[in-house]
């Protein structure tokens, strides 16, 4: 991956990641109750309930904080924040390079992944989660290696990823996607088999070292979604949310395969790796609440890019596809 960027493309990013920290802060992490039964430090009690004992990156990296006791939890937490959305925009500079040519160009449309973020954690948030930033870094750097047939990379970020958020499986399904001309090959069979043994074997491990702890391995949300769904027409609340999220790029998403659009993408697999949105809406049934839009951290790289794609077949936004051989 290239890393190396102009100067002053590292302090537009730098600066872009202070704002969105910055309104995050005020709008969500000030009020945020530090010492909740799902903060940091619940989870390193090791006594708080399931799922969210399984959450335990976040926390371990904070330790890291520990030694620095005049700076305030929040203030700190901030600070590691703006190094983590720096580093997705690069990261994500890096995944769209793959995607499209110019690189001066990509430079200025990465940013757009904070535009999702904006929504989505800030505008009609209402709710901490310590890991959300970083479950959307992971899996963006999961989707670049992915793209870039990387399966050693892969590995390591699922299994860091699983370890934040278990959401982070889904990556699963993004390297099913990409590899779909090959999918019944014994190499792609044997890579998701050992995809689906890790998640199995990390969830079993952590389920049993906190056995004792309270609530279920994984949180049941069906009912509650139909209970939602049914009376959604009649919630403003609700509608703003479902309408609103994603800043409404979902729009692009469905814009581009309803019009045929996506067919103008020469390399398909890069299309296709972006449809894990899919299964994570249909087993997202059983598991989040759809409602809550910073549940959906690991679809913001995915409906971003698909919008870019979208954009890159209408001339005047000057984004070509990186011809590659498929």
């Amino acid at each position: 991956m290239n890393l190396k960027l102009p100067f002053k493309i590292h302090v537009w990013y730098f600066l872009l990641s202070a704002v969105l920290v910055l309104l995050y802060y005020i709008k969500v992490v000030g009020p945020a109750d530090f010492n909740s039964p799902s903060s940091m430090n619940a989870v390193l009690s090791f006594e708080t309930a399931k799922p969210y004992q399984f959450r335990l990156l976040m926390p371990f990296l904070f330790m890291i904080f520990t030694p620095l006791t005049f700076i305030p939890e929040k203030i700190a937490y901030s600070i590691y924040s703006i190094f983590i959305v720096y580093s997705l925009l690069i990261i994500y500079k890096g995944l769209l390079c793959k995607y499209f040519d110019n690189e001066r160009i990509v430079y200025y449309y990465s940013p757009v992944i904070l535009y999702p973020m904006l929504w989505n954690y800030v505008i009609l948030n209402q709710s901490f989660q310590f890991y959300d930033f970083t479950a959307v870094l992971i899996f963006t750097i999961g989707l670049y290696f992915i793209v870039t047939e990387n399966f050693k990379g892969l590995l390591i970020t699922f299994i860091v990823g699983i370890i934040n958020k278990e959401s982070a499986a889904y990556l699963a399904f993004s390297y099913l996607f990409f590899n779909y001309k090959k999918i019944l090959t014994w190499k792609v069979i044997l890579n998701v088999f050992i995809l689906a043994v890790i998640f199995t074997a990390i969830k079993i491990s952590l389920n049993l070292i906190f056995e004792s702890n309270p609530g279920g391995t994984i949180e049941i949300t069906v009912n509650e979604n139909i209970r939602i769904l049914s009376n959604a027409l009649g919630n403003r609340i609700f509608m703003k949310n479902l309408g609103l999220n994603f800043g409404a790029l979902y729009v692009f998403t469905i814009l581009l395969f309803i019009t045929g659009r996506w067919k103008k993408f020469f390399d398909r697999r890069l299309v296709f790796s972006n449809l894990a949105i899919v299964p994570f809406l249909i087993f997202g049934f059983c598991i989040v609440y759809y409602t809550e839009v910073r549940v959906y951290a690991e679809l913001i790289p995915m409906v971003t890019t698909l919008f870019l794609i979208y954009l890159s077949t209408i001339k005047r936004f000057n984004l070509t596809e990186l011809k590659r051989s498929g």
